[in-house]
């Protein structure tokens, strides 16, 4: 009904004043009592859902045409002026200021979809009642001289269950401009004519009959029509039993009150009665409402991931607690060579190799203990056709006894291209520490191993600095290419006396030092002793050329407390100075050198 009156012109706000005028004419004629107001008043709440429902009601047209339709009922009911006006002035202000603070506090866009909103809308609705109440009782009062509290009370339990249980029913059974419930899947037309057969049948048990209160049979029907159909269900459910109830009690066939009292009284409780049922069957059908929606809301986003997980080309997985694959999506094939189908329920580590199990168990088991809430780890797998990928896998901890997800990204390309550039930068590390000539360190990778060495052994180190005695003859003599020679074998004598801690470099020309470590000072020379005399008993064969012997001259220094690094290659320097002019082919100790000095300048 509410649909087909609810418009966009002033002839759908005519029809609907309408529609309340005959309501309005059937309630007096037959629900009036002992000469005071009806007492079924659903009127007003017709006019309240249209006002609610339509998009462009005519507020201007409204007032006046009700006013006018409500003094002329009245009137036909033979009330006096006063008391006609009177009562179309409290229609007025209840109809409004139900629909104001309905609008305010319970609005349209939340009807029957959380369960606070018949709690709302049943305080927005006694308020605007009371209000109008308080105004027919004056007008009862003045003009017919009726006691005012009597008056307000007729008309309160007259008009609040109207509007508490019409006003939700012509919503609920024909919305207007109102959220559905699209993701709820209605049962058949034949479940739902059973359900309301049901309900009936109900009422017609508990009205039909005035011997026994069989009222709570009428819940278990309307709960399941609640259940099935929400809103609707209660809607209609409600609408059957206020029909059937409503012929049994002005027929005086209806249940018998446990106390005496007047005929309306039976109306008002039998009114309270549907008013409660009622608002306690619409929050279960809010709350069910809101359970389908987030249902359906939880679907769609799963649904919307499950599309998103196959095409994506990375893998996403799911492994419960025993560490079994329990979720792959599509990219797993192209990664494992196997169907989705062949990997669920195997344990995660078969694909691994068996080097990287043991690292990657360990970490999945603090995962799953809770010791760590992710992982990132890079493994190897082994295909079904037998080649080898490099993965990385990033595992996140799920709830608990749910086991751990997350993704495994193929990094195989990455991983050589990282592994190319790690070689050639230990290649280009290498080179700018190589002398090219001897493959000696040279010296920047010296004084590098020097300050390390420094900083790890404190005084057991010794720098053992030499030179070719008069290598320039040679390359006068005999040409570069056997001074390169020469040079060669040299490095390679001495590499080869060296223990194997110890460091050789090229630090010149014909220049080389010698890192000693872990060794005290009298072992050190001792060393330093031997590289001379290895060096001076080698014959070096010049290919096509003469048998050559060099000698060196070295110059040995101990580290001292304190000292730096270049204090202490002063020293050795140094005392290499001494050794050449000493007459060369020889050894000199930093110590004896500032011991010589002392005696040559005096």
């Amino acid at each position: 009904m509410i649909a087909i009156l609810a418009g966009r012109n002033s002839l759908s706000t005519i029809l609907t004043c309408a529609v309340w005028c005959l309501v309005a004419i059937a309630s007096v004629g037959w629900t009036r009592h002992g000469g005071s107001s009806a007492m079924i008043w659903p009127a007003n709440a017709i006019l309240v859902a249209s006002a609610l429902c339509m998009r462009n009601f005519d507020w201007r047209l409204f007032p006046p045409l009700l006013l006018v339709l409500s003094t002329l009922v009245n009137l036909g009911d033979h009330r006096p002026w006063v008391t006609s006006v009177g009562f179309a002035g409290a229609n007025l202000v209840e109809i409004l200021l139900a629909v104001f603070l309905a609008r305010r506090f319970s609005p349209i866009s939340d009807f029957f979809e959380h369960p606070g909103w018949a709690f709302r809308f049943a305080l927005v609705t006694a308020m605007a009642v009371i209000c109008s109440a308080a105004v027919a009782a004056e007008a009862l009062y003045f003009s017919e001289g009726r006691g005012w509290l009597g008056g307000a009370t007729a008309w309160t339990m007259a008009h609040l269950p109207g509007v508490l249980i019409t006003v939700p029913v012509l919503l609920a059974l024909n919305p207007y401009d109102t959220k559905g419930n699209p993701d709820h899947d209605s049962p058949s037309s034949l479940v739902a004519g059973g359900l309301m057969a049901l309900v009936a049948g109900a009422a017609i048990v508990v009205y039909g009959q005035a011997h026994y209160p069989f009222q709570f049979l009428l819940l278990p029907p309307l709960l399941l029509a609640t259940y099935h159909l929400y809103d609707k269900g209660a809607a209609l459910a409600v609408a059957i039993i206020a029909m059937i109830g409503s012929y049994f009690i002005f027929t005086d066939v209806g249940p018998r009150m446990p106390f005496h009292g007047p005929d309306s009284l039976r109306v008002y409780i039998f009114q309270l009665d549907l008013a409660t049922i009622f608002f306690c069957a619409l929050p279960l059908g809010a709350v069910l409402a809101q359970r389908d929606q987030k249902a359906a809301l939880a679907e769609r986003r799963l649904r919307d991931f499950r599309h998103l997980a196959d095409r994506v080309g990375d893998v996403l997985f799911r492994v419960d607690a025993f560490g079994r694959w329990s979720y792959l999506n599509p990219a797993s094939e192209q990664l494992f060579g196997v169907p989705v189908e062949y990997r669920l329920g195997q344990h995660m580590l078969e694909s691994v190799i068996p080097e990287d199990r043991p690292p990657l168990s360990r970490a999945l088991s603090e995962l799953v203990s809770g010791n760590r809430e992710d992982l990132r780890q890079v493994v190897s797998i082994c295909r079904r056709d037998g080649t080898i990928r490099h993965v990385e896998i990033l595992a996140h901890r799920l709830d608990e006894d749910l086991g751990y997800g997350g993704l495994i990204r193929d990094v195989t390309e990455q991983f050589t291209q990282d592994e190319q550039n790690r070689r050639i930068a230990e290649a280009n590390e290498h080179a700018a520490n190589t002398d090219e000539l001897t493959g000696l360190p040279n010296r920047r990778a010296f004084f590098q191993a020097l300050h390390a060495c420094m900083a790890q052994h404190g005084a057991k180190i010794a720098v053992a600095i030499f030179d070719l005695d008069h290598f320039k003859l040679v390359n006068d003599r005999y040409g570069h290419p056997i001074g390169d020679v020469v040079l060669r074998r040299v490095a390679s004598t001495v590499l080869a006396a060296v223990r194997d801690g110890d460091m050789v470099a090229r630090i010149g020309g014909e220049e080389f030092a010698v890192l000693i470590t872990d060794q005290n000072p009298e072992q050190a020379i001792s060393l330093a002793r031997r590289l001379v005399r290895a060096v001076s008993s080698d014959s070096i064969v010049v290919p096509s050329g003469p048998t050559l012997h060099v000698t060196i001259s070295m110059g040995i220094a101990c580290h001292q407390p304190d000292e730096d690094h270049a204090a202490l290659i002063e020293r050795a320097d140094q005392a290499l100075y001494v050794a050449k002019r000493g007459g060369r082919n020889r050894l000199m100790i930093a110590e004896d050198t500032l011991a010589e000095q002392t005696a040559n300048s005096t």
